[in-house]
């Protein structure tokens, strides 16, 4: 199969004349991670990252996309092979490439890591039944309630992650979760200066996150947890055992990387 096969072509997009106060709209909006950056020729001139917005420092309300926008690490071609592509993205740790006709030169649309798991789901698959604990990720970050959002956001820059699993007492009971997105969507800037001592440190993890958060059981399968990934449009999944408490963490990453070296989907 080809990557255009897999391609969102209708997929959000902005220029690079919009003003960044637009683009964070459309990240908070929409719960995106990446924005593709094209011009009025529909040519790709770069792309727009969810970090790179939190992560500025200025408050000027003329500030351009084009003025933070990044080069794609990945771009692909709509007749590659659509599974190889899927391989590099995992690769390269990128979930949302654009997709550029080399011919003309003009944006396509995005593939990304949801379409390939939202066509495996409907199709019979022989590691659908693997259980989730062969496939999660076992030393997993995490952080509690109490901690000051100033923290948990250098621990993302520092890490590259985007979300944490919040848990509670010495035998990490999952209680949440909490994401960029959900920093977005609380309307916090400027973080990076933002200090987590002093008289006014700044708002806690328990005034962000998401709580109850979405968890798949130990005793799970692959299947399970890949449902609730496309069902909830979310990218990753605590594991838990049957008192709730933190035994693993597995991604969108985790689940297509598991599928394609399982075979049986093409």
């Amino acid at each position: 199969m080809r990557v255009k096969s897999f391609l969102d072509p209708h997929y959000p997009k902005v220029s690079p004349e919009d003003l960044l106060t637009h683009a964070r709209a459309v990240f908070r909006d929409l719960a995106l991670r990446m924005l593709p950056v094209v011009n009025r020729e529909r040519k790709l001139e770069g792309v727009l990252t969810r970090e790179s917005v939190l992560a500025l420092s200025s408050t000027r309300s003329n500030a351009l996309v084009r003025d933070v926008m990044d080069n794609p690490p990945l771009s692909f071609k709509p007749d590659e092979d659509a599974f190889k592509a899927f391989e590099v993205m995992i690769e390269f740790d990128e979930w949302y490439v654009p997709v550029v006709d080399e011919a003309r030169g003009r944006f396509q649309g995005i593939l990304s890591l949801d379409s390939f798991l939202r066509y495996v789901i409907r199709r019979d698959h022989p590691a659908h039944s693997t259980p989730v604990e062969e496939v999660m990720s076992r030393e997993v970050e995490f952080i509690t309630p109490e901690e000051f959002i100033a923290k948990v956001w250098r621990k993302m820059t520092q890490l590259r992650f985007s979300g944490f699993p919040v848990v509670k007492g010495k035998n990490r009971v999952v209680v949440g979760i909490i994401t960029q997105h959900d920093l977005l969507r609380k309307g916090y800037t400027r973080i990076e200066l933002e200090s987590d001592s002093g008289p006014r440190p700044g708002p806690k993890v328990k005034e962000a996150m998401n709580s109850p958060a979405i968890t798949v059981n130990l005793k799970g399968t692959l299947k399970d947890a890949t449902f609730l990934m496309v069902k909830h449009d979310i990218g990753r999944i605590p594991v838990v055992n049957d008192k709730g408490e933190l035994q693993g963490l597995i991604d969108r990453s985790d689940a297509c990387s598991f599928y394609l070296k399982s075979g049986g989907s093409r």
